[in-house]
């Protein structure tokens, strides 16, 4: 990264930090897992931690993953996130997960893994180099909770960019749900590319799989990001949030 890039980061963490703090979030950046687990299992709204970022089956050290969990004033978890690096060892995306896809199974699902399936779409087969996974990103909802348009982007660019900063990746990844992506979840967070019917889940007692949408970013991607001021998207973004929630209680 440049001198630019990283000033324009630092300022846009520093800005993103300030406006959550400002609205009754303290945010705190960490890099042991076991201490996340334990801070995830005192919130009974939050699931498990997922396969990829379980301290049982993996060994993180600084340089390898981070996780981001927010407070409120009385001490409540309300927020987590996380991130972790990934080599794909000159292979593509697509490679790596139809030899690894089980391993990022939702921690909500129980899941017969040998009828569950991953089909590549173009942009993971083009997809090599360093890249980052992202995933256990929930907010608290509710009427004590955040949730809100205007939060969940700013706190789902606020990883992007602290991963930009700290792993330079040529990608970032995750996963969602077709319900979640098609109301407009992928674009709030920011990503820019969506990948339909990308893992399908077998899950006992159901007909159909569960399917879940891929999502990414190149390292361009989210430098454009920056251009974008957090403040600003904030506003519009909350503004748009209340006014469908008037509309929709009229």
């Amino acid at each position: 990264m440049s001198i630019q890039d990283i000033f324009k980061a630092s300022q846009f963490i520093f800005d993103i930090t300030k406006i959550v703090q400002e609205r009754g979030i303290k945010l705190e950046v960490g890099f042991d897992f076991e201490a996340f687990q334990t801070a995830i299992g005192t919130q009974p709204e939050r699931n498990e931690l997922a396969p990829k970022f379980n301290p049982k089956d993996n060994k993180f050290g600084e340089n390898d993953a981070f996780w981001i969990k927010g407070t409120d004033a009385s001490g409540e978890v309300v927020h987590t996130q996380a991130m972790r690096r990934i080599d794909l060892e000159g292979g593509t995306l697509a490679t790596y997960l139809s030899e690894r896809f089980c391993e990022f199974t939702p921690a909500a699902l129980q899941i017969d893994q040998d009828a569950s399936r991953y089909q590549p779409a173009p942009g993971s087969r083009s997809i090599r180099g360093q890249v980052c996974y992202h995933g256990e990103l929930w907010l608290k909802g509710g009427p004590s909770g955040f949730r809100g348009a205007g939060m969940t982007a700013l706190l789902a660019r606020l990883a992007m960019v602290m991963g930009l900063v700290k792993f330079a990746p040529d990608y970032i990844f995750g996963f969602m749900f077709p319900i979640a992506a098609c109301k407009g979840l992928a674009a709030r967070e920011g990503y820019m590319h969506a990948e339909p019917n990308s893992l399908s889940w077998s899950v006992p007692g159901e007909t159909k799989l569960v399917e879940e949408w891929a999502v990414w970013m190149a390292q361009d991607d989210i430098r454009h990001l920056l251009t974008i001021q957090p403040q600003d998207l904030f506003e519009q973004l909350e503004a748009a949030y209340q006014t469908g929630k008037k509309v929709q209680a009229a």
